[in-house]
């Protein structure tokens, strides 16, 4: 009779030991939360401030391991914002723009989940074609085989756009869907003649056709300028200088939008504000890690947004006096 007492006290001990254990440990898992950035191509921007974004959420952020990814831009990053494949992610305000209000050709799947968390830094259109091309001004393009950008991307979308003011539909040329890398590469190949790159400049896939090509970026008409920034709230002016890339002869006159941090209304308020609070007080890495990181500040941090603040990004900037 006492041995089956002893047993049974053994027993108890033993489930609740087990019981301890694994809920400890359940609840130790349940803290670590993981956080998907979507960027663009490796070549772009995009992905190297999102992986120092990652690196600063998940060092300052309490209980978070962030990541970023590789993926087609920002038309397909607000996609993924939209359905949770991603809690964060880069977009520029071009393009996000008509998806989130469901604007043609988007009306039948808009992604009015999205919200902005900042306005990071101007993203620059750059025409790049080779010297000899021939291939002068925008105009020019007819005809030609172009890279536009990756399917479902916002340089894609930023083409149609500006070509469009200058009097060039898709149809005037054969459109090539190429990522930033793959574009350049093409020009290398002769693949294609021209590559349209919308991303903060300088970038590093510019950059490497520059080191062994000799090429030129086109400027904008002026009257097609005129009427890109009378009638897209989002453009503004952009001067790349002469010294930007090895063998520009002059500065370049041409247009940008702000790159934004997104994410889904959906995430929680404390969430997305501790998350906001992390990257403006270590803005310094940011611009350690790319050229474009020394843009981001709490001065620019919502203007030129074509989304909704997240209200979690809104409170830390009433907080720090950003919004009064």
């Amino acid at each position: 009779m006492y041995r089956i007492k002893k047993s049974n006290y053994l027993m108890t001990i033993f489930m609740i030991t087990l019981i301890f254990v694994f809920s400890f440990g359940f609840n130790s898992f349940a803290v670590n939360k993981m956080l998907s950035i979507g960027t663009g191509g490796i070549t772009g921007t995009y992905y190297p401030l999102g992986g120092c974004m990652a690196n600063i959420i998940s060092q300052y952020v309490t209980g978070v391991t962030a990541t970023a990814e590789a993926t087609g831009g920002s038309v397909a990053n607000m996609r993924m914002l939209q359905t949770g494949e991603v809690q964060l992610a880069f977009v520029g305000a071009s393009s996000s723009y008509p998806v989130f209000l469901g604007l043609p050709p988007y009306e039948k799947d808009p992604c009015d989940k999205v919200r902005s968390i900042a306005s990071l830094y101007p993203e620059a259109h750059q025409i790049i074609v080779l010297k000899n091309s021939g291939i002068n001004s925008i105009d020019d393009l007819r005809g030609k085989k172009i890279a536009v950008g990756a399917p479902g991307s916002g340089t894609a979308l930023s083409a149609e756009i500006v070509l469009k003011e200058h009097g060039i539909s898709f149809e005037d040329f054969t459109p090539i869907y190429l990522s930033f890398n793959e574009g350049v590469t093409g020009l290398k190949d002769g693949t294609v003649d021209a590559v349209i790159i919308f991303a903060g400049a300088p970038t590093s896939s510019v950059i490497d056709v520059t080191s062994t090509l000799d090429v030129k970026l086109l400027s904008y008409d002026p009257a097609a300028k005129k009427r890109l920034l009378e009638n897209y709230d989002y453009f503004v002016l952009v001067t790349l200088p002469k010294d930007m890339y090895r063998g520009m002869e002059e500065d370049v006159y041409t247009l940008g939008t702000p790159a934004i941090l997104a994410t889904s209304i959906e995430q929680d308020e404390e969430f997305i504000y501790e998350i906001t609070k992390a990257i403006f007080e270590h803005t310094k890495e940011l611009g350690e890690a790319h050229v474009q990181g020394k843009n981001i500040n709490l001065e620019n941090a919502i203007l030129g947004l074509p989304m909704p603040l997240h209200p979690g990004a809104e409170k830390y900037y009433k907080e720090v006096g950003a919004i009064k």
